[in-house]
């Protein structure tokens, strides 16, 4: 699996699928920005992504407390995967207070959802675009950026 690719899924265990493959390009460091309308498919990317980092734990999506953290093992590393979701972020004070920077490490993967609300971003990182064509189907874009 190429990290820019197109792709197109007809169901969520697809998009699972899909994420699951990606999940193994990833390594520590990498910041995984995800994009799309309310129900394109991002939490449904990042339980399969999830799954593919070797997470066994139910993967909800964190709308209300902002950011989870589970943690990983890849290449005989502790590191910790950190699912954020931005969507009930009011303004750049909300997300300052997040202290995202702090999460961007070599220690860590991270994932966050409704990516375009955050002000900042990392140069270097990968952003996933979700569209939903119809109610099974979706385009999902990856793209590694910096």
């Amino acid at each position: 699996m190429k990290i820019n690719k197109n792709y197109q899924s007809s169901s969520e265990e697809e998009t699972k699928k899909i994420a699951k493959d990606f999940a193994k390009l990833l390594k520590s460091g990498d910041v995984v920005a995800l994009f799309g309308d309310l129900g394109s498919g991002k939490t449904v990317f990042v339980k399969g992504l999830a799954r593919g980092l070797g997470i066994k734990t139910t993967i909800t999506s964190p709308t209300f407390i902002l950011i989870k953290s589970y943690p990983i093992y890849r290449a005989q590393k502790s590191l910790n995967f950190y699912h954020l979701d931005l969507y009930r972020v009011n303004g750049a004070k909300d997300i300052e207070r997040l202290g995202l920077e702090e999460l961007f490490s070599k220690d860590a993967i991270v994932v966050i959802e409704w990516a375009d609300r955050a002000k900042t971003l990392p140069k270097k990182r990968i952003d996933v675009f979700l569209e939903a064509i119809n109610g099974h189907t979706r385009r999902i874009k990856i793209d590694r950026r910096g």
